[in-house]
């Protein structure tokens, strides 16, 4: 697999639902309603004020795959504010992650009249969603000397500040990398402390415990999240004078990080493995797990969560 997209700055229906997001006091509730919905009477019921909980009503059932509530608020905003491009991206992502591709093709349609540089980036990030669930993981790239970036992500640590076995894996794998490519950096990302010690700390002690040169080592030791590790983490690529990475995680997590970090701005060209030879299985996505990489997706270009 590589992913070498280069970055970029991060006519429309009412759902057939059975169920819509009304807004009432401020405050969005599901109610029955009889089909087929009126769209004049679902955008009277919207008061301006009412429009930040109908978006956060989308959001929160988005996120968790309830596509018809969520696509029904989103169309409603659609209508009550027709120029609001986070809407439609919103529209375009879901839509797409629903398998809908004529209302995912529409919303982009609007998207490019509305903001074409918010347009462009969301067709990247679908194309990249796609390719990082579908494409096979190669657990054997070349890296290119000092131009790869070998990023090892963190896991969460122990009460007591030490690691667990599954992130002693990946810093396995990320020491053999380090080996076979004795001029590539290294990369360390995560925060979430315990005990006053970030993940990316004890990283960095462990590699060097394990034979890495410390002054190879790049700490990014603020990083909550797989999105925050690729946002904070492709800067740092970028000023060691990097311009390919490989990544090293867990087998049930690569897809989601190569998405991410290559939505983020990296070239990712594949993951490592403690021993290529014996690389990991890492099946294609389904639907339901695809829905992971689209919420993220929408996180690493800046789309607000909340309104």
């Amino acid at each position: 697999m590589r992913i070498s997209l280069s970055r970029e700055r991060v006519g429309i229906s009412i759902a057939a639902s059975a169920v819509v997001v009304f807004a009432c006091g401020g405050v969005a509730t599901a109610q029955p309603v009889p089909l087929p919905i009126d769209p004049g009477a679902l955008i009277a019921s919207i008061a301006e004020p009412a429009t930040p909980a109908l978006y956060n009503a989308a959001q929160d059932n988005l996120v968790k795959g309830n596509y018809d509530l969520g696509l029904a608020s989103l169309d409603a905003l659609a209508l009550a504010s027709p120029s609001d491009a986070n809407v439609v991206a919103l529209q375009a992502f879901y839509r797409n992650a629903a398998e809908d591709v004529d209302g995912s093709d529409a919303a982009l349609a609007r998207l490019a009249e509305l903001d074409p540089t918010l347009h462009d980036t969301v067709v990247r990030a679908l194309s990249i969603i796609a390719t990082s669930a579908e494409s096979t993981v190669d657990f054997a790239p070349a890296l290119d000397g000092p131009r790869t970036a070998i990023v090892a992500l963190g896991f969460g640590l122990h009460g007591d500040g030490s690691m667990q076995d599954e992130l002693v894996d990946r810093l396995e794998s990320a020491a053999a990398a380090a080996s076979a490519s004795p001029e590539s950096p290294v990369v360390v990302t995560g925060g979430n402390p315990q005990s006053g010690i970030a993940e990316a700390d004890a990283m960095r002690e462990w590699l060097v415990d394990n034979g890495v040169a410390a002054e190879r080592i790049h700490v990014e030791n603020k990083a909550n999240s797989t999105v925050q590790n690729a946002l904070f983490s492709v800067p740092i690529v970028e000023s060691i004078g990097a311009d390919s990475v490989v990544i090293a995680t867990s087998a049930n997590h690569v897809r989601r990080s190569i998405s991410n970090f290559a939505i983020a701005g990296a070239d990712v060209v594949g993951a490592v493995a403690a021993d290529p030879n014996d690389a990991p299985e890492v099946p294609a996505l389904g639907l339901d797990s695809r829905l992971g990489l689209t919420v993220d997706a929408t996180k690493v270009i800046g789309i607000p969560r909340t309104y």
